[in-house]
């Protein structure tokens, strides 16, 4: 009996393989442990990702390794985006990966403590641009999931503080990849509506993944520049996220968030019953008060008539003192200027200058007589130096009939060593002198 089997060749059925995979698995992301890293000196990356079940063959080509920011290590828990494909060679399931980063928690908490720094730095956090929060809010504005405890718990806490406070929900998505964009677009409605004086923004408890999207980066920066205050509710006390940092206050709860925003209508009745007891004794003491003060302003009070005579009365007085004190002044100014006038006649311009003009010429002849003395004086000074300067000059010793002999040079001749037979010799005698011949010369 024939039968028509259906037979493929080995490359066929790799081939199908692998058309198959990448059609039904064009880009997945995969976690597991890594291992078997092997880096060749081509830049390419071959490990396998493993769990307690499976493992799996994966490759990193050159390209996208040299731009990867984590540098894996063996036993590292790691996320890969990768697309599944069969190496039709071998026929081997694999994945071709074009990003990997650390998966679980301690990735996303480096995450977070890099944008904390990062806005931290940048002033977001600053307690000098939190805005305070209205003491009695008009309209409390929700930022949550219209289906999550979170909002249940909130509604219930407003209506038990304060039943008649209005409240209105921009609903938003809480957690996945799009619940940022959908927070901040909640954000903006809520602005643009110009409806509440403040914001919660709130959801339960959960994991770091769970509120991730409370650690946005555009988040943060959409919050903080919202001009609706923000009280941030999100998760547990120990939860803490960019979005409570950045809020202008945060709550452990999101019901702690609506007790901090609403005021308390039990308390606000007993403070206004409180009010009316206080009123009635408050307004009788003002009353007292006006009473005693009008009392005292009424013996304060003066009859016009008995003021016009008082004010008279002083206006008398005062003209009075006004006369008696001009005519001081009139008697001191009398008395200064006579004593100014004898004053000026003393000091006469014809007797100054009689009296300077008598110095004057005494002191011309004083002068005169100093300088006659001292011309004298200078003179038999002169005498006596010219007496004694004639007594050791060269002619005063010719005179005496010596004389002052030079040769041709005009050189004084002092020793006969000087001179020889036959020299012309000058003699210089106190009249006159004599141009003589050396006959000989004598030792």
């Amino acid at each position: 009996m024939n039968r028509t089997h259906n037979v493929y060749q080995v490359s066929q059925l790799t081939d199908e393989m692998r058309r198959l995979m990448e059609t039904s698995y064009p880009e997945i992301w995969i976690e597991g442990e890594l291992s078997s890293l092997s880096a060749p000196a081509s830049g390419h990356l071959y490990f396998s990702l493993k769990d307690e079940r499976s493992q799996l063959r994966c490759a990193m080509f050159k390209g996208r390794a040299s731009v990867s920011r984590y540098r894996p290590k063996a036993g590292d828990l790691v996320r890969v985006r990768a697309k599944i494909s069969v190496y039709t060679a071998r026929g081997d399931l694999q994945c071709i990966v074009q990003h990997i980063e650390e998966a679980g928690e301690g990735v996303l908490q480096r995450r977070f403590e890099e944008l904390k720094d990062k806005l931290n730095n940048e002033g977001l956090f600053d307690h000098a641009h939190k805005r305070a929060l209205p003491s009695l809010p008009k309209r409390i504005g929700i930022v949550s999931s219209p289906t999550g405890a979170a909002v249940r718990d909130i509604i219930s806490a407003l209506k038990r503080r304060c039943p008649g406070l209005p409240v209105t929900l921009y609903p938003a998505v809480v957690q996945g990849e799009t619940a940022a964009s959908s927070i901040i677009t909640a954000i903006r409605d809520a602005v643009q509506h110009q409806q509440c004086d403040v914001l919660l923004l709130s959801r339960g408890g959960g994991s770091l993944e769970d509120l991730w999207c409370f650690n946005h980066e555009d988040l943060a920066r959409e919050i903080h520049r919202c001009p609706i205050p923000i009280v941030s509710g999100v998760g547990h006390e120990v939860d803490v996220t960019i979005a409570d940092l950045v809020a202008d206050l945060r709550a452990p709860t999101p019901t702690a968030a609506a007790e901090l925003v609403s005021p308390d209508a039990e308390q606000l009745s007993n403070q206004l019953v409180s009010l009316q007891f206080r009123l009635p004794r408050s307004f009788e003491r003002l009353m007292q008060r006006q009473s005693q003060q009008v009392d005292m302003l009424a013996k304060q009070l003066v009859h016009p008539r008995r003021q016009l005579q008082l004010n008279r009365d002083r206006l008398t007085q005062l003209g009075a003192r006004l006369k008696r004190n001009m005519l001081g002044n009139l008697q001191q100014q009398t008395r200064q200027a006579s004593n100014q006038a004898r004053r000026i006649a003393a000091q006469k311009p014809t007797k100054f200058l009689a009296r300077n003009r008598a110095a004057t010429v005494a002191l011309a002849q004083r002068a005169n007589r100093a300088a006659q003395g001292q011309l004298s004086t200078t003179r038999k000074s002169v005498e006596n130096l010219a007496g004694q300067l004639n007594l050791v000059s060269p002619l005063a010793t010719l005179d005496r009939g010596f004389s002052i002999t030079r040769d041709q040079k005009n050189t004084i001749i002092k020793a006969s060593s000087q001179v020889n037979a036959n020299d012309e010799i000058t003699v210089m005698l106190s009249d006159g002198s004599l141009n003589c011949n050396v006959l000989k010369v004598a030792k």
